[in-house]
């Protein structure tokens, strides 16, 4: 099957699928502890830095949008250094992917699955992932355009029905307990899942080129960033601050607490199910990205067997962290919001400016030559 075959539509799908659960679930808590009820600006902060990373990272591929991103890369700043840095990315890539394996692992066994190991979830979800993984980004592509407008509805109609529990004088006063630092710090945690959409540097080239692609990329990171901040603010506006952040999954307990005259209740199954949807295709587009991007550096370039190394490799990886606050504490503010953050915002800025540059001394040049007689 054809690799190069999501249309624009299919990205646009692919990126608000796989970003918007896992954000939703597990980063409230770290922006509440921060921000305290000044954490829906931080939600804010946090979808203009994503939407600062994939305006970046179009802008580079869509100079040349014949070549992957690691003959742009190459093209731009050189071959070794270029290679370097193709490499770095894709091993942050790997590291991230292990973690988010373990973060569903623990969620899983801490909600539904309490007596099964976490490495027998993760082996479950991982074996699921390689089937259409092998088939290509069109099969996963397409799996996001099924999946995306139930994952859509499996957020907004919970929160909807919660309306009547919330008390919107809890995001008074703003700044009061907060300040910009705090506000800033309280950014960081969606920071790092939002800023994922640097995974578009391998995927733009492999796809339709349309008048509108761009568009939809920018409105993927929008609708994630706007699903985000309403869920910052039903979950304090339901329980305040206080309760909000002593809670390591404040959108799941705000779920449960939905009841419509005793009849609706339990919706936490519902948010279960769809964040199981939508980590199976972050798994699947990380597993792709990765797998096609060290294959461009082996001599047979041969993907799907490449894909069978890096499931065994991020397989292992992920039974590393001994416990949830590990994967899910520990490693988001030690490694994810220290290096890993900077590295993928940096980055595809860096690649603009040097292009920049590049073009404009190569018009001179041009304009020079041009001048002499």
């Amino acid at each position: 099957m054809n690799d190069q075959a999501l249309t624009h539509k299919q990205l646009f799908w692919l990126f608000l699928s796989m970003q918007v659960i896992m954000i939703m679930l597990l980063t409230p808590v770290a922006s509440i502890k921060e921000a305290k009820q000044d954490a829906w600006i931080s939600s804010i902060l946090a979808t203009s830095i994503s939407l600062i990373i994939m305006w970046s990272s179009i802008k580079v591929c869509s100079k040349y949008p014949s070549l992957d991103f690691h003959e742009i890369i190459e093209k731009i700043i050189g071959k070794w250094f270029g290679r370097f840095l193709s490499i770095v990315l894709l091993i942050s890539f790997t590291i991230v992917l292990a973690l988010i394996l373990r973060q569903y692992g623990e969620f899983i066994s801490g909600t539904i699955l309490p007596r099964t190991p976490v490495s027998v979830i993760i082996f479950c979800i991982l074996a699921a992932a390689i089937y259409p993984t092998f088939h290509g980004i069109s099969v996963i592509g397409r799996l996001a355009e099924i999946f995306g407008p139930i994952l859509i509805l499996g957020i907004l109609i919970p929160i909807l029905l919660g309306v009547g529990n919330m008390h919107f004088n809890h995001l008074l006063p703003p700044f009061y307990d907060s300040g910009v630092l705090q506000i800033i710090l309280g950014s960081l945690a969606p920071s790092v899942f939002l800023s994922d959409c640097i995974l578009v540097l391998w995927l733009y080239n492999l796809s339709e080129h349309h008048s509108k692609k761009n568009k939809y990329l920018m409105m993927s990171i929008l609708v994630s960033g706007i699903l985000y901040l309403l869920t910052v603010i039903s979950i304090i506006t339901t329980f305040g601050v206080k309760l909000a952040s002593s809670h390591f999954y404040p959108f799941l307990l705000l779920e449960r607490y939905i009841s419509i005259f005793g009849v609706i209740e339990n919706l936490d199954s519902i948010i279960i199910t769809v964040w199981i949807l939508s980590i199976f295709l972050k798994i699947c587009l990380y597993l792709f990205v990765i797998s096609y991007g060290f294959s461009r550096y082996t001599i047979k370039k041969n993907r799907k067997k490449m894909l069978l190394y890096i499931v065994i490799l991020v397989y292992v990886f992920s039974l590393l962290p001994r416990n949830v606050i590990e994967s899910s504490i520990e490693f988001p503010e030690k490694i994810a919001v220290r290096y890993i953050l900077p590295f993928w915002v940096i980055l595809p800025l860096y690649l603009v400016l040097v292009y920049y540059f590049k073009s404009k001394k190569d018009k001179h040049k041009q304009s020079k030559q041009q001048t002499l007689p």
